[in-house]
């Protein structure tokens, strides 16, 4: 059994594979990783763990820690220069988060032409590959949710509910302003990152991921497609 794990700043998703086949995946806060790892060891003895992390260093000791009690194999990802066809447009790959990193390998690795990779989440990244694999750099933008404190937080009279519409007219009340308007903005940013590459003569494929993808995934255009385990797609390709 195969226990990949995708530490977020906030949360830890997981999934166990056996021959390939996931048998069981989840979402758990990080303020119950030891009654979740306790679980883990308990019904599914992995005998292998891989994991990507760009949240608490501490959940990656403690799991560490866990895997020496268990007997198994631990492999943590990191980004590098090149893998699997595909090479870091970095000047210093050790800087770019890994799981932007797990998601450009997953997705040219699926996908096998240029696309955009969009991660949907607390921040919301963009990254460009080329048809050859050659990975341009991306974007980092706040995501849906950040945008909204950062208005409240930053403003005295802009006071806003959270909405979660798919609706990108112009807001008829402030809550509406900004949640359109976000969108919007995300939805302007992935299409002209997709025309960016079509410029250069490459069929592009967009591939959303993340906790608030099925959001943007319903106002963008072009060939579009939703992988929500890309990061941990990924892992298997960097790490197996």
């Amino acid at each position: 059994m195969i226990l990949e794990v995708d530490v977020g700043n906030t949360r830890i998703k997981w999934r166990c594979l056996q021959d390939g086949v996931v048998r069981a995946r989840g979402v758990v806060p990080q303020s119950e990783l030891g009654e979740w790892a306790n679980t883990i060891g308990r019904e599914y003895s992995p005998e292998i763990i891989r994991i990507a992390c760009v949240g608490a260093r501490g959940v990656v000791e403690e799991l560490s820690r866990w895997a020496s009690e268990w007997g198994c194999k631990f492999l943590e990802a990191q980004t590098t220069k090149e893998v699997a066809g595909v090479r870091c447009g970095y000047n210093d790959p050790s800087s770019m988060g890994v799981d932007r990193w797990l998601a450009v390998v997953a997705a040219y690795r699926q996908f096998d032409q240029a696309c955009v990779v969009v991660d949907v989440g607390s921040a919301v990244t963009v990254d460009l590959v080329k048809n050859s694999g050659q990975h341009l750099g991306g974007y980092i933008v706040p995501g849906f949710s950040m945008m909204r404190q950062s208005l409240f937080q930053g403003t005295d009279k802009v006071k806003v509910v959270q909405i979660d519409s798919t609706d990108i007219g112009p807001g008829i009340s402030t809550s509406e302003a900004v949640s359109h308007g976000g969108l919007l903005m995300v939805k302007a940013m992935v299409e002209q990152a997709a025309e960016n590459l079509s410029d250069m003569g490459e069929p592009v494929q967009i591939v959303v991921t993340g906790g608030d993808a099925g959001r943007l995934i319903k106002v963008l255009s072009g060939k579009v497609s939703h992988v929500p385990e890309l990061v941990m797609d990924g892992l298997g390709v960097v790490v197996s």
